[in-house]
């Protein structure tokens, strides 16, 4: 039974060849965009999957009370690794991991790398496959493992294991290391990445403090290794013996506990738009939130809306198979065979949209990698997953789009059906809540796109309240660094001023508490290089004095902002005496608020204290913003030609919020690419029920042009009902686009955005008329245009 469906399935299918590849192209294309999601998702749901028997590795966190609440950090003390050996009970193994920028130097080719520092159980914890070479001689003071990738790129077409190569630390020290081994590639998803990695013990972070003293201010990731479950209750008590330890020797960091977090948990706490988020991850990022909840609701949009559209179209087709329905009845056919026969081509149709949607796969790809940044492939071999996703996709959408055309189209009466009393309506309400479901997304898609083009550009041109664009920053190890480099630069033409500080705003400031006599509040501070470092940033004083060239205010006076001054309600901030974490000072100027989160937080307390030269860890450059990428090169040279031995670690200022702009330029994408597509699908739906409506009232329309009626009048008639559907889509899609953007995107994701007004609206409503007039308009015209002789004809 099932191979004569077939067999009738593949004839109606080949005599009718348009209303295939409007099917199969529309549908192959969502099925397309439902696999991308599918692997996007898959990608990160399987992050550290490479790492077996991991049940009882934890990662160490901090515990800090920051505006009130406990928030988790991924990092504890340095000396606290080896303050849990020689505790008796709870953890078996530690393994300790943090990372350094070097500058590696094979024969006279210097290049700048980072290296990873760690203890030799990492390799026992963790599942890192060698592709040469042995462990055996980790833990020696010359040895280094090597990854993969680091290996075809500096010994292509050689034996990597037993060359040598030199590693510059942060200090200029060189140190000769042989390639002990080579690790199998590392894949992509996976917490723990590194190129070069050697033993803990041959590189600190900062090696002037002992790695056993709680002075040190190194943080550094931590795992350990439990007996069973019930040790995690004993290491936790041993754990918070050492809080106050800490906090007496880093009074500028204090914890308020530590916590164990299981391995298989990280993958899934490392994303900032999550709950959970886990703050100072060293370790590779999962961004499973945004990246992966839009593309799959964008993907079940496309997918429903196709399926919608298959719907109209196939009621469309059905109306030219009513005789076959009938004679089909009339020589015994059940209405049963009949719902067979048309889900049987629906499936077949399903099927041909997969296989064309693998070609789409693949076309699509690279630009879905270059938007998440990351390589997305499937695996045909190993992912039985795939195989189960690809096939059920198509059987359930031809289900799910072709039950009701097929319930509809059998029911009907074959004795009405040959008497041609029957034809199928133009439209009824199912159908009118399809093509208004589907314009009402096309509505929404385009008012959340041309709603994100407008943030784009009031991005692009918002006032951060400091020179976010005009900025290159430089990090230092030492005052020498600061005194060579910046006598150097300064004689550049194109550099405007030049300044140093020791945290830098926008990224390295640190929490403290404020106290006055009004209260207290949580505030953001940085040690800054005075007036110099102010005029380089482009931040205003408003009140008061800058600090002292001499350094006198750097042990008791701070610069506050606009917002300081709005919590702790100082009316008359200057020589107001101020506590920052039980430490007075006295406020002698008010600078302007400037973002310090940029747009996705609103401008918190900020409090400036003066920095001493010899304590400078950044070097800060200003320029005009089209001369800043040559200012950067020019930094670069300088830098590897006055320090070769150190690497160069700068980046820009506007670095600092690539993020948010990505982000925006993502979310005007999708839009619009959503907008695009479903608005052509929805279009297509369209004309297949404009077409019915025209073919049922032909005859309506050869009358009233034979009674007087003009061309305009007949499209008006054809029209009407489907203008109608429109509006209510128009309405429905804004409403829904005006909800997401200012309670969602503006009201979490971004706290200074653009004023929106009528614009994307008026926009919508313009494109949505012209795309469907371009679509439809040649249909109607020539429906009117027609002769009406014959039309009535056969009467």
């Amino acid at each position: 039974m099932f191979s004569n469906y077939l067999k009738i399935a593949l004839r109606v299918l080949w005599r009718n060849k348009i209303y295939v590849v409007l099917n199969v192209v529309g549908l192959g294309f969502a099925i397309a965009c439902c696999i991308l999601a599918y692997l996007n998702y898959n990608y990160r749901a399987n992050f550290d999957l490479n790492h077996v028997h991991t049940e009882q590795i934890y990662r160490l966190n901090s515990v800090r009370l920051v505006d009130g609440s406990r928030q988790p950090w991924a990092v504890v003390p340095l000396p606290l690794a080896q303050a849990m050996q020689k505790e008796p009970a709870g953890a078996e193994q530690v393994a300790r991991f943090s990372s350094a920028a070097v500058v590696v130097k094979i024969k006279e080719n210097t290049f700048d790398e980072h290296i990873h520092y760690a203890d030799k159980t990492l390799f026992d914890f963790f599942t890192f496959p060698l592709k040469s070479g042995n462990l055996s001689g980790f833990g020696q003071p010359d040895q280094v493992i090597i990854s993969e990738d680091f290996a075809d790129k500096y010994f292509p077409k050689q034996i990597p294991v037993g060359q040598s190569l030199t590693i510059i630390g942060s200090e200029g020290r060189s140190k000769i290391y042989t390639v002990a081994a080579v690790t199998q590639k590392i894949p992509a998803n996976s917490s723990i990445q590194f190129d070069i990695i050697t033993s803990f013990d041959n590189g600190f972070v900062n090696g002037q403090v002992a790695p056993d003293d709680w002075a040190n201010p190194d943080l550094i990731t931590t795992f350990v290794k439990l007996k069973d479950k019930q040790a995690a209750r004993f290491v936790m008590a041993d754990l918070n013996n050492y809080v106050a330890v800490h906090n007496r020797n880093r009074s500028n960091w204090p914890i308020a506990g530590f916590s164990l977090q299981p391995f298989s948990e990280l993958a899934t706490t490392s994303d900032i738009d999550m709950p959970g988020y886990v703050y100072g991850n060293q370790l590779t990022v999962n961004p499973r939130g945004v990246l992966v909840i839009v593309p799959a609701i964008m993907s079940l949009f496309i997918l429903i809306i196709t399926c919608f559209n298959f719907t109209n179209i196939s009621i469309a087709f059905a109306s030219g198979r009513l005789k076959e329905i009938g004679i089909r009845k009339v020589m015994g056919g059940f209405r049963s065979q009949l719902i067979r026969q048309f889900l049987t081509e629906n499936i077949v149709l399903c099927l041909l949209a997969s296989v064309l949607a693998l070609l789409f796969v693949h076309l699509l790809l690279p630009a879905v990698s270059q938007l998440t940044n990351v390589e997305l492939s499937p695996d045909y071999s190993r992912d039985y997953g795939f195989w189960l996703f690809l096939v059920s996709i198509p059987i359930v959408s031809a289900i799910f789009s072709g039950l009701y055309p097929a319930m509809y189209v059998s029911s009907f009466q074959p004795v009405q059906i040959l008497k041609g009393k029957t034809s199928l309506a133009a439209s009824n309400r199912f159908t009118r809540f399809l093509l208004i479901s589907q314009f009402s997304l096309s509505c929404f898609a385009l008012v959340v796109g041309i709603v994100m083009s407008q943030n784009a550009i009031f991005q692009k041109k918002v006032d951060f309240g400091y020179a976010v664009n005009e900025v290159a920053v430089v990090e230092i190890n030492n005052p020498r660094e600061y005194g060579v480099f910046t006598q150097a630069i300064q004689q550049y033409p194109e550099i405007k001023s030049v300044a140093g500080c020791v945290q830098q705003i926008g990224d390295g400031t640190y929490t403290q508490t404020a106290k006055a006599e009004n209260g207290q509040t949580q505030v953001q501070v940085a040690q800054v290089g005075g007036e110099a470092y102010l005029n380089t940033m482009g931040i205003r004083l408003l009140q008061g004095r800058h600090f002292y060239d001499n350094g006198a205010d750097a042990d008791e006076s701070i610069l506050v902002n606009q917002t300081f001054l709005q919590r702790l309600q100082i009316k008359e901030p200057l020589g107001h005496r101020v506590t920052l974490d039980s430490i007075n000072y006295t406020i002698v100027g008010v600078v302007n608020d400037y973002k310090e989160y940029g747009l996705h937080g609103l401008v918190p307390p900020c409090a400036l204290r003066m920095a001493k030269p010899a304590e400078y860890k950044f070097v800060v450059v200003r320029s005009d913003k089209d001369r800043l990428s040559q200012v950067t090169q020019h930094l670069q040279a300088a830098w590897h030609k006055l320090i070769p031995n150190v690497p160069y670690r700068g980046y820009l200022q506007s670095d600092l919020i690539e993020k948010e702009l990505r982000m925006t330029q993502a979310f005007k994408l999708i839009a619009f690419f959503l907008a695009i597509v479903t608005l052509l699908l929805s279009a297509s739906g369209l004309f297949a029920q404009i077409s019915l409506n025209i073919d049922k009232r032909s005859k309506e329309i050869g009358i009233r042009k034979v009674l007087g009626a003009s061309v305009l009048q007949i499209i008006g008639l054809v029209n009407r009902e489907f203008i109608r559907i429109l509006l209510i889509a128009f309405v429905v899609g804004s409403a829904l686009g005006y909800l997401f953007t200012n309670k969602f995107i503006f009201g979490v994701i971004y706290r200074y955005h653009a004023d929106i007004g009528a614009t994307p609206y008026i926009g919508t409503f313009l494109i949505v008329l012209l795309c469907c007039s371009a679509v439809i308009g040649t249909k109607v015209y020539r429906a009117a245009n027609a002769n009406p002789i014959k039309r009535l004809r056969t009467e």
